[in-house]
């Protein structure tokens, strides 16, 4: 079986199992950084993320909180 069959989860699923090790994330915040950065799968509008592509979605996100902060002038 794939490892997208054996463990793709929906970001509502993802959600809840990091709540369970104290993490609060939403699915909406995970959809979005999934679509920002394509790291994710779609079939219909089924959205399954793998866990390489959720860790792929913290690092990434890690990433832009080590960016300086830009100013707006």
């Amino acid at each position: 079986m794939s490892e997208l069959l054996a463990q793709g989860q929906t970001p509502e699923a993802w959600s809840e199992e990091l709540r369970a090790h104290g993490v609060h994330v939403s699915p909406r915040l995970i959809r979005t950084k999934a679509r920002e950065t394509g790291h994710f799968h779609k079939l219909g509008r089924l959205m399954l993320l793998t866990p390489a592509q959720m860790e792929r979605l913290i690092e990434s996100a890690s990433d832009e909180d080590e960016a300086p902060a830009r100013s707006l002038r």
